[in-house]
């Protein structure tokens, strides 16, 4: 392979392709991307599908070989699985005709990001990893795995990391005498800038398609009256006025001042994507509870097929006031409302096989788009900035104060001052724009400074007879805990997405998208008659209820199903005792154990997991008669210690166990057999 030409790198390909659902991984992968083309790497970061034939996925084995550097970054997903953008390389790397030899000549490392809640931590990386080397391939550098229950997050594991892989590539691959590295003072080239688009000349003759955003208004379904049965009332307010103890301060009346009404939703023209409506949008918990959580009910034209565990991918949009309050900062008024273009700046080839997309991933762009089309629907303006972003900030102030502080909190050194600055208060880039007011950005440079919006993933909620409608529509209900949190900034922080739902009307028009989970109901469609226990603390219950009331719809069929054994949890049920009355209808076989952390008489605080230990002699008998166990809700501590007061019960009232070890065995067994189902976020 050539090194030089006329004295400057040549043929120093790195590949880095990463496997997504959340966008965790693009964003490692992105960062991973600076640091090789900082070392003069010739780079392209994209999706690991991108390397896999489509219709039958065959592995591009020869565009890989290519490579003088493959990283591979990917997370897990549900029960040990890949992300959907990663599945078909994936396949495609299993095929029985690739010889041992088939990607020999090739190096590469991988990198995971896991949640060590779940039981099957950072599989698809690993399972990775070792194909590789399977196929020949050469470990250039130890595979890294970072974990989110950290307290730093996936940067607790990646910084360290990252900063080993950079030292050993540079070493491993040396430049030519006199050819340095980009040093980090130096902006690296943006991919894609706008320009102003050239106006279209208007011909009669042509048609254009159907675009979505111009859909004509009078095809809305109507409302259709839901019958009583089917109604849920908000219980009874009976919780005293008294602040969330979680905070460190009331919210004041501004704070909880409502955002208006969100009357003209934008359709951008998303691939697979439904059009949605929203029916009604209810809070079920009481005003004065510390908790706004909602069950939105949405109308899909068609008859859709989705199961319990399927999701809703739901595209939020920025507010008018917050897109307008970043163009007056800026200074973009001028440019807010002109057509813009996407250009992509220097060499757009790979290999000469690999074109660079015409703009970034999943930044779906309305026809005729504008900035602030772009800056509403595309780009998230209130995400927490990356360091990269920071840097890029520090390149538009002219106030030498601000530029040093800015390269200060862009500097991984400075890891404390980073995270006390924009990690601990949530401190999104507006807010970071608006304390530095003396950086102006050119807005033809935005697609580098604000990330994607990336769709929000939520559990379906409805199931059986819930899922049908009148007039040919689907139905799906969400249950969502609307995101409202105080940190160390005097100003209540709020999610994009939840803060977007919250403000839907009834007959609002949205972007979705139904995303099959299949395994999480695998097998348990098959075998109703077994029984089911459910773990479910808070909007947990949402993939529950879907549950319930999908077995429920087998007793039209003819069907018998086994009992349902839920273990609910909240902090008090005058509050949020979610569709406790529903559980009263014996037609669902439903048990309820509540755990209500807030209403024991003593001060003592109950989870699901005491009330698992307390009901261990049923447990027990459940598990031996075959049932399938669900945790669903937080990632956080729930899960690890739900699987704890598991094993407590096999080691205590299981029979024949003699050690905490042999009861983790059996434990492990039921989850080796499919029959333990966790869907944590």
């Amino acid at each position: 392979m050539s090194q030089t030409i006329n004295g400057q790198p040549h043929d120093r390909y790195a590949l880095i392709l990463y496997g997504s659902e959340t966008g965790n991984s693009q964003d490692v992968a992105e960062r991973l991307g600076q640091i090789t083309e900082r070392l003069r790497f010739k780079t392209i970061v994209t999706e690991m599908d991108d390397f896999a034939e489509k219709k039958i996925p065959v592995l591009k084995v020869n565009v890989l070989r290519k490579a003088t550097l493959l990283v591979l970054v990917t997370s897990t997903t549900g029960q040990g699985e890949f992300p959907k953008n990663s599945r078909r390389l994936w396949t495609s790397l299993l095929k029985k005709n690739l010889s041992s030899t088939a990607l020999q000549g090739l190096n590469f490392t991988t990198f995971g990001l896991g949640d060590s809640s779940y039981a099957k931590f950072n599989r698809a990386a690993r399972l990775l990893h070792v194909r590789l080397q399977g196929l020949g391939a050469k470990e250039v550098f130890p595979r890294g795995e970072a974990d989110d229950q950290h307290q730093d997050g996936f940067d607790g594991a990646y910084l360290s990391w990252a900063a080993e892989f950079k030292s050993h590539i540079q070493s491993a691959y040396p430049l030519p005498e006199g050819v340095d590295p980009i040093p980090p003072d130096v902006l690296l080239p943006f991919k894609w800038t706008h320009q102003i688009a050239e106006p279209e000349i208007s011909n009669p003759e042509q048609t254009s398609e159907t675009n979505l955003d111009t859909q004509d208004p009078t095809l809305r379904p109507p409302t259709p009256d839901i019958d009583d049965d089917m109604k849920h009332y908000p219980p009874e307010d009976r919780t005293p006025n008294v602040p969330c103890p979680q905070l460190k301060e009331k919210f004041s009346a501004k704070d909880l001042i409502p955002d208006p009404v969100l009357t003209d939703t934008l359709l951008p023209p998303i691939p697979n994507g439904l059009l949605a409506y929203v029916h009604t949008n209810d809070r079920i918990t009481p005003k004065s509870h510390w908790q706004d959580v909602r069950e939105i009910t949405f109308c899909i034209p068609g008859e859709i097929e989705y199961y319990p565990g399927d999701t809703m991918t739901v595209y939020p949009q920025n507010f008018p006031e917050d897109v307008q309050a970043l163009i007056d900062l800026m200074d973009w008024n001028h440019v807010a409302d002109v057509p813009l273009k996407f250009q992509i700046e220097g060499s757009a080839t790979f290999f000469d096989e690999f074109l660079v997309p015409p703009a970034p991933k999943d930044c779906w762009t309305l026809p005729k788009c504008t900035l602030r089309n772009l800056l509403t629907v595309n780009l998230d303006i209130t995400a927490i900035p990356q360091r990269g972003v920071l840097d890029i900030l520090s390149h538009f102030t002219d106030d030498p104060t601000h530029k040093e502080r800015l390269l200060e909190f862009s500097n991984p050194a400075y890891t404390d001052e980073f995270f006390d600055y924009a990690t601990r208060p949530r401190r999104g880039i507006l807010e970071v724009l608006q304390d530095f007011r003396s950086v102006k950005l050119p807005y033809n440079i935005v697609t580098s400074v604000f990330p994607v919006i990336r769709g929000r993933q939520y559990s379906i909620s409805s199931g059986g007879i819930l899922k049908l409608w009148k007039m040919k529509y689907t139905k799906v209900q969400l249950l969502v805990a609307v995101v409202n949190y105080r940190t160390v900034l005097s100003k209540v922080r709020r999610g994009l997405c939840t803060r977007f739902l919250a403000a839907l009307p009834p007959n609002a028009p949205l972007m979705v998208k139904i995303e099959s989970q299949s395994k999480f109901y695998q097998d348990v469609d098959t075998q109703p008659e077994l029984p089911l226990i459910l773990v479910a603390p808070g909007t947990g219950l949402a993939p529950c209820r879907s549950l319930i009331w999908e077995r429920r719809e087998l007793a039209f069929k003819g069907v018998k199903f086994g009992r349902s054994y839920l273990f609910f949890g909240g902090r008090n049920e005058s509050a949020d005792y979610f569709y406790g009355e529903d559980w009263k209808n014996e037609n669902l076989k439903v048990t309820v154990f509540p755990a209500f952390s807030r209403d024991d008489p003593t001060g003592r605080k109950v989870y699901v997991q005491d009330k698992i230990r307390e009901e261990g002699q049923l447990i027990s008998r459940l598990l031996k008669a075959g049932a399938f166990l669900f945790v669903c809700g937080s990632s956080g501590s729930m899960p690890k210690a739900v699987r704890h007061a598991f094993v407590d019960v096999i080691e205590e009232r299981y029979g024949n166990i003699q050690s905490r070890e042999e009861a983790d065995h059996v434990f492990a067994d039921i989850e080796a057999a499919g029959r333990y189902r966790q869907e944590t976020w």
